[in-house]
């Protein structure tokens, strides 16, 4: 019910949304944890945009959902052994979600532990706006694109 008081009315929209923001960032942990990129990444609007930081290969803006299927996913089909990912509870502010999780799987190139990712979200609908991923970029580099570390 929407109450006079604007305090009030805008507390009670603010929670709303924030459980439609928690629903969405649980739908997507748990089709992570399934190994259902396609349907967790499917999330993300059609106009939506996905960022990977560093200067890694697979670093940049993804413009849209179909971007992301077309340059990213690929990446992830090519492990031997996906990252199985846990997760800490969600941090959840209005449309923002910080979902943070960790795991280890067997890339193309060699071992992937992974044990921080942080994807910071803006949810709109039942799904994304924004997606930026951070994680340890060095550990793509090597288990994924097959780079080597080298002493200075």
């Amino acid at each position: 019910p929407r109450y006079r008081t604007g305090g009030k009315t805008r507390w009670l929209e603010m929670e709303k949304m924030m459980s439609n923001t928690r629903k969405v960032a649980e739908t997507f942990m748990e089709r992570i944890t399934a190994l259902d990129f396609l349907g967790a990444f499917g999330m993300l609007a059609d106009d939506g945009s996905y960022t990977v930081i560093g200067k890694t290969a697979a670093s940049g803006v993804y413009n849209g959902r179909q971007d992301l299927f077309d340059r990213l996913i690929p990446v992830l089909a090519d492990f031997k052994s996906p990252p199985l990912l846990t997760w800490q509870a969600p941090v959840i502010e209005g449309d923002r979600a910080v979902l943070i999780g960790g795991g280890t799987g067997e890339g193309p190139t060699g071992p992937y532990d992974q044990p921080y990712y942080v994807f910071l979200t803006r949810v709109r609908g039942d799904g994304f706006s924004e997606i930026t991923e951070f994680m340890d970029t060095t550990m793509l580099e090597t288990a994924v694109f097959g780079k080597k570390l080298v002493d200075a």
